[in-house]
């Protein structure tokens, strides 16, 4: 009997345990903390990572299912059934963009006609979000929010031109300050287990700080998750072997060091996933779909989180038909993104061509541990399965910030001085020693749990 599927893109992935038969969206309901063991491969790839992948955990037995995978139960016990990937054949078949606008149109206010509630919009000001915005018809039910990344967030590119589509769209915006989140890492680890890092816990303090706003009113949200990677922002390199199968996943620095941390050669569990789509990498679109698949696993924090926090969240760019209308669009279009360019110019929104005073500056996380002070890594509960001098290193870097490390994160975090840095050869201990931190706190509370259930 078939009791789940893959979703086409990994999008509300399902864990399963292959010794108790439980399955579940929530990875909490599937392990079993009385008889945890980690899975030495799952755990090594999962640090590279920062997030689980190629249907492996940090917890051996418990799996999730990939694209084109199905879950039976027979018998009592779970099977899994590899399908066709059917995706495959609607690559190549070309679209207009006037049919991609039509369908993106059609299925927002579809959604919207679905319910009474007013919609939240997380703006950024770039070009997914900008363009939900536009195609919602009543914009009187628009309540777009924004977040700045920089020192002075409200002089961040999100901010300011997330404020001019406002402006001129007639909608109701506000930006919310943040910059302290490590405090929801509890709360993360209840939502996700240890199959994500702690990377987005900022948004947990985003849709906190609207639910107050909004004195806990339902709204309902619409994403842009993943849009640029089917309009043309994202280009994926060919992968040659399991060995460049990171650069599909790859998260700006956002995870640990496995061969630091453990030195475990997790390629067994790369090359059976590499084997079976090595032909179809050839196909630089297949390449972008496949990023998307191996990045779902943490991509999808960004509809799940405010989903939990009481916003139910839609993207219209997971849904096959659409995504794979905008990626057959015409290269040349997609190229810079034309044709969502000259849409935007068409209606006024190209800010991009504009004079506008703003930062590019991303200093974020760097804020958060100015104005935090994590709890140390816990060295002697994770030394069962990691190095104590990694833990350490990362220990003594996130808790001791003096002058000449403010000084150089100044540097860094100064957009022009810090590509003379990078050119230089300067790296960013602080904040690699951070992500590695985000990354393995989730594997200390899973021990922590682990221990209390014994």
């Amino acid at each position: 009997m078939e009791v789940a599927k893959g979703n086409w893109v990994g999008y509300e992935t399902v864990f399963y345990h292959e010794k108790t038969g439980k399955f579940s969206q929530d990875i909490n309901e599937v392990i079993d903390y009385t008889n945890l063991e980690i899975d030495p491969e799952g755990l090594a790839a999962y640090l590279d990572f920062g997030y689980s992948v190629f249907g492996h955990t940090p917890v051996k037995y418990v799996r999730f299912l990939l694209p084109n995978q199905t879950l039976l139960l027979n018998d009592g016990k779970l099977e899994v059934r590899e399908e066709s990937d059917s995706t495959i054949q609607l690559i190549g078949k070309k679209s207009q963009e006037e049919d991609v606008f039509a369908k993106l149109h059609q299925s927002l206010n579809s959604w919207a006609s679905g319910f009474e509630e007013d919609i939240l919009i997380p703006t950024s000001g770039g070009f997914d979000s900008r363009l939900m915005n536009v195609l919602i018809d009543d914009k009187s039910r628009i309540h777009a929010y924004t977040y700045g990344t920089s020192f002075n967030q409200g002089l961040s590119r999100e901010s300011v031109y997330a404020g001019l589509l406002s402006e001129r769209l007639g909608t109701q915006w506000s930006r919310i300050p943040l910059g302290i989140f490590n405090v929801y890492m509890e709360q993360w680890y209840d939502q996700f287990g240890p199959t994500v890092g702690a990377s987005g816990t900022y948004h947990m303090e985003f849709y906190q700080k609207i639910k107050e706003k909004e004195n806990f009113k339902k709204l309902h949200l619409l994403s842009g998750i993943i849009g640029d990677a089917w309009a043309g922002a994202v280009h994926v390199p060919m992968i040659h072997s399991a060995q460049e199968y990171r650069t599909l996943g790859y998260t700006h620095g956002m995870s640990a060091n496995s061969k630091l941390a453990m030195d475990v050669d997790y390629l067994s569990i790369v090359e059976p996933v590499f084997d079976k789509q090595k032909e179809h990498l050839k196909d630089p679109d297949f390449r972008i779909i496949t990023a998307m698949r191996t990045k779902m696993m943490l991509l999808q924090y960004l509809i799940s989180v405010p989903s939990k926090m009481g916003f139910p969240g839609y993207s219209p760019f997971v849904e096959e038909e659409i995504a794979l209308a905008m990626l057959n669009l015409p290269k040349e279009r997609k190229e810079n993104r034309n044709w969502q360019r000259d849409f935007f110019r068409k209606n006024n929104l190209l800010f991009e061509e504009e004079k506008h005073k703003y930062t590019y500056q991303n200093s974020l996380n760097y804020y958060s541990l100015l104005h935090e002070n994590l709890a140390p890594l816990d060295v002697d509960l994770l030394k069962e399965h990691l190095k104590p001098a990694y833990l350490e290193w990362i220990n003594s870097k996130i808790q001791h910030i003096g002058k000449k490390e403010r000084v150089f994160q100044t540097l860094m975090h100064t957009p022009k001085v810090k590509g003379v840095l990078k050119l230089l050869g300067a790296k960013n201990e602080l904040l690699e020693a951070y992500f590695a931190y985000i990354t393995i706190k989730p594997i200390e509370i899973l021990l922590k749990k682990r221990d209390k259930n014994a």
